[in-house]
């Protein structure tokens, strides 16, 4: 009993010593005021990212087509197809209207009818890789591009270190400013421990995680990707210079197709890149399990999106493009996924059955 009155008296003279001694006090304000500034510090830093992060997700363009537009004409010189060599020169052909069933403009117009049965489903492009006919649904229009916006970048820096300009063992720090919500498995790690390149790609597609898109956004940068990009024909990845921005589903299309052209080149790490891309989260499916897809989802706020290679016995590219948000979108994506899935195979059957 005694101790504790002895502990209470002491305590409470030391009290009054610290908050009578002026000395004690201005070590007291100088260690609050720091702190408190350090908090208001961050807090401005993190209030600007996330106030640059909400305006472009408001950056979601009206739909301006409502009919499909049908590119007739083929645009690429059809490669050696196994099997069907003899029927090369007939494929190059374009696919005219004239040569459509009854079927294959029956799908049509239920792809049509679909995309314009509600302003959620934004726009789609399927471009048969082969010939290059495509169909697309508003093609053009940017929409906030949320994760795919991961998969041009992966595919710049597999490709820029295919030529000696990166170094895929090279690492970066994560730390702090790297720290992000949402998607991802960094978020759940400590600070300050480094991670290589390839681990970061293969984290930024696999789980897509924010944080390490972050880390390789600061480190190749916005505009030296958008430079590469847009030299090869997009108009809106990466054109806001930051770490996020717009797409549309003509610029998908692109950024797929090299990455299907990357992967047939047979490089070091061709491999190993679209690798990545087959164990990602998956939207768009199709009928047959036993068709591997490459793709790359995104979803942020009612952007939601899917841009997938699919390795049918004839490959193609699908990329869709919606409003819908992370509820009911998997019976849309289904639905779409399986009626491009049934164009594409009556397409060939046209093709083939007009050759022979």
């Amino acid at each position: 009993m005694k101790s504790t009155k002895e502990f209470i008296y002491y305590f409470t003279l030391g009290a009054k010593f610290i908050l009578t001694n002026h000395i004690f006090q201005g070590i007291i304000f100088t260690i609050t005021f720091f702190i408190v500034s350090f908090v208001v510090y961050r807090s401005s830093i993190l209030r600007k990212d996330v106030d640059k992060y909400e305006e472009l997700t408001n950056k979601i363009e009206e739909k301006m087509e409502t009919e499909i537009k049908i590119n007739y004409q083929t645009t690429e010189e059809v490669p050696y197809l196994s099997g069907a060599a003899s029927l090369s020169n007939c494929l190059k052909e374009p696919l005219t209207e004239d040569k459509f069933t009854e079927n294959f403009t029956n799908t049509i117009t239920a792809i049509e009818n679909l995309f314009n049965s509600s302003k959620y489903n934004f726009a789609f492009k399927y471009e048969d890789i082969y010939t290059g006919f495509n169909i697309s649904y508003n093609s053009g229009q940017p929409i906030f591009a949320a994760s795919t916006i991961k998969a041009p970048e992966a595919i710049y820096i597999y490709e820029e270190a295919e030529k000696g300009n990166i170094n895929l063992n090279d690492s970066i720090t994560y730390t702090s400013n790297y720290y992000s919500e949402g998607t991802g498995i960094l978020k759940n790690t400590p600070f300050n421990k480094s991670y290589d390149i390839k681990t970061l790609v293969s984290y930024s597609i696999i789980h897509s995680d924010n944080a390490a898109h972050l880390m390789l956004n600061n480190k190749y940068q916005s505009n030296n990707i958008y430079s590469y990009w847009n030299s090869l024909g997009t108009n809106v990845i990466f054109k806001d210079n930051n770490a996020w921005g717009n797409i549309n589903a003509d610029d998908a299309t692109i950024y797929m197709k090299e990455l299907y052209n990357y992967y047939i080149s047979k490089n070091n790490y061709s491999d190993e890149l679209l690798n990545y891309f087959i164990k990602a989260w998956k939207l768009i499916k199709v009928p047959d399990n036993n068709i591997v897809i490459a793709n790359k989802t995104g979803w942020s706020g009612t952007s939601l999106h899917d841009a997938a290679l699919i390795f049918d016995e004839n490959p193609y590219i699908l990329v869709i493009l919606t409003n819908r948000g992370y509820t009911e979108y998997e019976s849309f994506f289904n639905e779409a996924s399986t009626l491009i899935y049934n164009l594409h195979k009556e397409y060939w059957t046209i093709k083939i059955n007009s050759c022979l």
